[in-house]
C-alpha cells in the first residue's frame, strides 16, 4: 500500500516536468507508461535556468537549506565507474516529512577526466549498474506531454529509489531522484 502511495506521488510529482522538452527518443524494448498532470496539487512553476528546465514539486515537499546541497556534491564527486567519473550535481532538494521522502534535481555529466566522449543516458545507466550491482534495478520509460523519461527504480533493503533521467533541450541530462 505505501509503495503505491508512493508510486503514485511520484509519477505524479514527476509528471510536472517539464515546460523544457527533451531529445530522448523511445526505446523498443521499454514499455513506455504515459502520465498526466494535476496542477491543483503541485507547487508553481519553478524555473531554474542553469539545469536549463522548469518543473513543479507536490505541495507537500518543502525545499531544504543550499548548505546540503554543497555537502553532497562534494561527497558524490568522487564516486569512480571503471576510470569514469560520473558527477552528479544537485541544485535542490525537498523534504517531504510525512513520508520521510526527499527529492533532489541536478544534473549528470562526466569529469574532465573522463575517457568517454559523450555520456548518453543509456551510458549512465550502464555504468550505474555496473556500480551498484548488487541492487534490484529496474528500468521503464515515462512518457508526459512533452517529455519522455527514463525511470530506474532501485530496491536496497528497506529503500525505494526512483531516479528520472532525461536530457533538456541543451543536451544536458538532468536526474530527478525521489
Amino acid at each position: 500500500m505505501l509503495i503505491r502511495k508512493i508510486s503514485a506521488i511520484l509519477l505524479l510529482a514527476f509528471s510536472f516536468l517539464i515546460l523544457s522538452c527533451g531529445d530522448d527518443k523511445n526505446s523498443d524494448d521499454i514499455k513506455t507508461e504515459k502520465v498526466k498532470t494535476d496542477d491543483k496539487v503541485l507547487s508553481d512553476i519553478i524555473i531554474d535556468e542553469e539545469l536549463g528546465i522548469s518543473y513543479q514539486v507536490p505541495l507537500q515537499w518543502e525545499l531544504m537549506s543550499s548548505e546540503l546541497t554543497e555537502r553532497y556534491v562534494a561527497r558524490l564527486d568522487s564516486e569512480k565507474f571503471d576510470g569514469n567519473f560520473i558527477v552528479y550535481q544537485p541544485k535542490a532538494f525537498y523534504f517531504n516529512s510525512s513520508i520521510s521522502g526527499l527529492l533532489r534535481v541536478g544534473g549528470i555529466d562526466k569529469s574532465k577526466e573522463s575517457e568517454e566522449k559523450e555520456l548518453s543516458i543509456q551510458n549512465y545507466i550502464t555504468l550505474y549498474q555496473k556500480f551498484n550491482s548488487v541492487q534490484n534495478i529496474k528500468q521503464k520509460k515515462i512518457q508526459t506531454d512533452n517529455l519522455i523519461v527514463t525511470q530506474l527504480i532501485i530496491e536496497k533493503s528497506n529503500l525505494i529509489s526512483f531516479k528520472n533521467i532525461f536530457v533538456n533541450k541543451n543536451k544536458k541530462i538532468i536526474q530527478f531522484d525521489f
